[in-house]
């Protein structure tokens, strides 16, 4: 088999414009990467992703995944496997555990917004720098969906985005808290408004004010501490895994504020971590060589490539069978996310996700730029996702609060 290698344009935003820009005329690869399972169900919508259910059946790989990133490689609207998935990122809360025991600030487990407030209040009184960063805005793009409100969305009361019959659940309480969240922190000046209201926005706060130490935490997955601030990156911070601490995401209400059901188990209570699969593996439906491109496809879930992965871009085999190989064994790091799965979540969308990332995107400049107040920014969510995808895609109950 002759294969060659097709390199596309990178940011992701860019990338997945020209993927798509070549699967709709005919000329894109046998085989390709989606950035983000966001992305999965507009692909495979529209035709340009092969049906992967048999050879995932025979492949012994499969058995390797948790039912998550099962489902995550799963499209909702009919439940089919379109890809191989090799990596996952494993997302949290990064700070600077140095700065924060240097002005005696308390390192524990956040486990609650509030309290997740108040300590971004103490941080930035006693540091007098930026104690948050929750990504938001137009030139983030899909980003502020993704590193951000996503976040808040999982932790709230009502973390369901989309309901029994395929519609985006806008209106919901769950995403107003978020939104709200989002206004609390920009009103008490929390978080640097400024840099994400400039072109590539990531650029400042994440690649200046957190290795400078004038940002003390701020969400990010596994690759931040390889791509975005180990020692290969623009501004590395020495010492690492001493310097950096991470705090899994609190729940809005957190476990000591609710109560327990029948079971005695708390319910979407507890911090956790967020997890997205990343850069699975697809099969050009329009490929002439399906059986050869699902079979290199296959190879490339390896558990060999899911490490090469690990080692320059700092995410996390999605196979299991990944975690007792030395290679992986050596990464503390990673090994350490690796573990924290067992409290992961994830948000599902379905078709119209760029639309609904967009719409995110301009609700939280809304917040940004004080333009609108929470309220006013969900209801710029709903209309934008409204027009875009049309009123049927989107749930008519209004929120409660």
């Amino acid at each position: 088999v002759e294969i060659r290698i097709v390199e596309y344009p990178s940011p992701a935003l860019d990338y997945f414009t020209k993927l798509v820009t070549e699967l709709r005329s005919g000329n894109a690869p046998d085989i390709f990467t989606i950035p983000r399972d966001q992305q999965l169900d507009d692909l495979a919508a529209a035709g340009y992703l092969a049906d992967m259910s048999a050879a995932l059946a025979n492949w012994d790989g499969y058995s390797q995944l948790s039912p998550l990133v099962k489902r995550l490689g799963r499209a909702t609207f009919d439940q089919v496997p379109y890809v191989v998935p090799s990596i996952l990122t494993v997302e949290q809360l990064y700070y600077r555990r140095d700065i924060l025991q240097q002005h005696n600030i308390s390192t524990a487990q956040p486990q609650s917004w509030q309290e997740l407030l108040r300590r971004a209040r103490e941080i930035k009184t006693k540091t007098g720098h930026y104690a948050l960063l929750f990504p938001a805005g137009l030139t983030w793009g899909a980003g502020s969906y993704t590193e951000g409100f996503r976040y808040l969305l999982a932790g709230s009361s009502d973390p369901e985005l989309v309901n029994s019959k395929g519609q985006y659940r806008l209106r919901s309480d769950g995403v107003y808290e978020a939104l709200k969240f989002y206004q609390d922190i920009i009103d008490a000046d929390l978080m640097p408004v400024r840099p994400l209201l400039n072109p590539e926005p990531w650029v400042i706060p994440k690649y200046e004010m957190f290795p400078k130490g004038q940002l003390l935490s701020t969400t990010c997955g596994t690759w931040c501490v390889i791509f975005d601030w180990g020692p290969g990156s623009r501004n590395p911070i020495d010492n690492i895994e001493q310097v950096l601490g991470t705090w899994a995401m609190p729940a809005r209400w957190g476990p000591r504020n609710v109560e327990s059901g029948a079971s005695g188990e708390l319910t979407n209570a507890e911090p956790f971590v967020m997890m997205s699969l990343v850069y699975s593996w697809a099969v050009n439906a329009q490929s002439r060589h399906l059986p050869q491109a699902r079979q290199v496809a296959l190879e490339l879930g390896s558990v060999d490539a899911a490490i090469a992965y690990a080692q320059k871009l700092g995410n996390v085999p999605a196979r299991r069978d990944a975690i007792g190989r030395p290679e992986f064994q050596s990464m503390k790091v990673l090994l350490e996310a690796r573990k924290q799965l067992a409290k992961a979540r994830a948000v599902r969308t379905t078709v119209g996700a760029n639309a609904l990332m967009s719409g995110v995107a301009r609700a939280t400049e809304s917040l940004l730029t004080k333009r609108k107040d929470a309220r006013g920014a969900q209801q710029m969510l709903v209309d934008y996702v409204s027009n875009v995808l049309g009123d049927d895609q989107v749930e008519q109950r209004e929120s409660k609060n």
